[in-house]
């Protein structure tokens, strides 16, 4: 058994028995193994790749199985994304705080086992209703995963190489991104392949993916710490965690521009998994004559440059993240969105070389975005309702993702994309005036200081 050590000193990482608490270049909490680590990281590659599939064989599911027209194709898009986010922003408080009940491990395992049922279902559906009424149902096992991958990123680290952890899962998410996009994706092109129909083809892919995710729920049941950190909330009714997370916000200014950055965090991703996607599907049907599954795997081609430009990206910001005032980062990141998003949003041929310099920058500026949100708010959490204050992390992603998809998808009825981009893109400059704000108001704050060991 590991013994006590003071987490809070940034130079101790061996226990009383000389055990140490590393994973490569992190320092894990006490009891954290590296087994936990590496199903974490194994638990973040699928996350993303199942979100980023989900977004990107929405299009394909319209077009051939429920053969939506084009002039309807953003707002249909819109509104899937709208009711799961919905549901997203009525679940997350709570599975935060029912994560400081009973842990992160089964919230987590039950999300991965929730989307394989959704997987299943998709392809079964007959008209538009029956597949809004499946995205929400699905948008609580998006609601667990969200709120448990950022959750558990936050426990596992000490602070001061949480950037670096935050580094390596961006790998992870980058990797799994690629694998949703350029390896599920094409999915429907190998099962057309073998002779099947177009929609047989997205059946057999959709049911592909629901295997995958009852495995990972295994493994990560399997794999995950036990428990939670912190003291014990088992007299805490789920009701009061949340009134705390919510709480923590008012009397941390940090923590409110963490939750007001998480508000367009989640909208990148929305931005890249969702109306990237049916941007270039439908310039690879309407434009350039593609079958729908050919429009399915050229997608992935280009929807993957954000991705690879991540995935390079990565390691530089994690070592931002650690040396710099986390609210500092916060701004760097916004910068670099908000021109990533306007620069994509003023492209005429998405499908161009024009393009990819854009695509590289908005890459960029999404993984600095998400990245930049969840280092502040895992240092300015209290340790004990951490869970409960990442649940309000998500609720306010969920928000800023639905408003998002409901705005950005009337926006795009009659496939015009490019006002979404440069709209969202505004959104991000807004709050980086608000966060040069907030670091001028609180000053500097090292990286290495752990506001978030202990909670009253």
């Amino acid at each position: 058994m590991a013994g006590n050590i003071n987490i809070s000193d940034p130079n101790t990482s061996i226990d009383e028995n000389g055990e140490k608490f590393v994973f490569g270049a992190v320092h894990l909490e006490p009891g954290v193994t590296r087994w936990n680590a590496r199903t974490y990281l194994f638990s973040a590659f699928w996350t993303i790749a199942f979100l980023s599939f989900l977004s990107a064989i929405q299009n394909y599911i319209l077009r051939v199985h429920l053969d939506i027209p084009d002039s309807e194709i953003g707002r249909a898009v819109g509104n899937l994304s709208f009711v799961g986010e919905m549901v997203f922003l009525l679940v997350s408080p709570y599975i935060g705080a029912m994560s400081d009940k009973i842990g992160r491990r089964p919230i987590f395992a039950l999300g991965f086992l929730w989307i394989g049922v959704g997987f299943a279902l998709y392809p079964l559906a007959h008209t538009y209703t029956h597949l809004l009424m499946i995205r929400a149902m699905m948008g609580l096992g998006a609601a667990a995963l969200g709120g448990m991958m950022a959750t558990v990123l936050s426990d596992y680290p000490q602070n001061y190489t949480r950037g670096k952890m935050g580094a390596i899962s961006g790998l992870f998410n980058g990797f799994g991104a690629l694998t949703g996009i350029f390896l599920l994706s094409k999915l429907p092109n190998f099962f057309s392949a073998k002779g099947l129909s177009a929609e047989q083809a997205g059946t057999y892919t959709l049911w592909t993916a629901a295997v995958l995710a009852v495995f990972t729920a295994l493994v990560v049941f399997m794999g995950l710490k036990k428990g939670k950190p912190g003291k014990t909330q088992d007299r805490k009714p789920v009701i009061t965690l949340m009134r705390e997370g919510f709480g923590a916000a008012r009397v941390n200014p940090r923590l409110r521009l963490s939750f007001v950055e998480s508000f367009i965090a989640r909208g990148d991703l929305l931005m890249l998994g969702t109306f990237l996607t049916a941007w270039l599907f439908h310039a690879g049907l309407d434009q350039h004559g593609m079958s729908p599954p050919e429009a399915a795997a050229n997608m992935g081609r280009f929807a993957g440059i954000p991705q690879l430009a991540a995935l390079i990206w990565a390691p530089f910001f994690g070592y931002i993240l650690d040396r710099f005032d986390r609210a500092t980062t916060v701004i760097i990141a916004m910068s670099l969105a908000a021109a990533g998003y306007i620069s994509v949003g003023m492209t005429d041929d998405i499908m161009s070389k024009a393009a990819m310099g854009p695509l590289i920058l908005l890459g960029v500026g999404e993984f600095s975005a998400i990245m930049a949100g969840q280092a502040l708010v895992a240092q300015e959490a209290p340790i004990n309702i951490r869970g409960s204050v990442l649940g309000v992390f998500a609720f306010c992603g969920a928000l800023g993702l639905l408003i998002l998809s409901k705005v950005g998808g009337e926006m795009a009825s009659g496939l015009n994309f490019n006002s979404v981009f440069i709209m969202v893109g505004c959104v991000n400059g807004l709050i980086l005036f608000y966060a040069i704000y907030i670091r001028m108001k609180t000053g500097y704050k090292s990286p290495k200081v752990n506001t978030s060991v202990t909670s009253e």
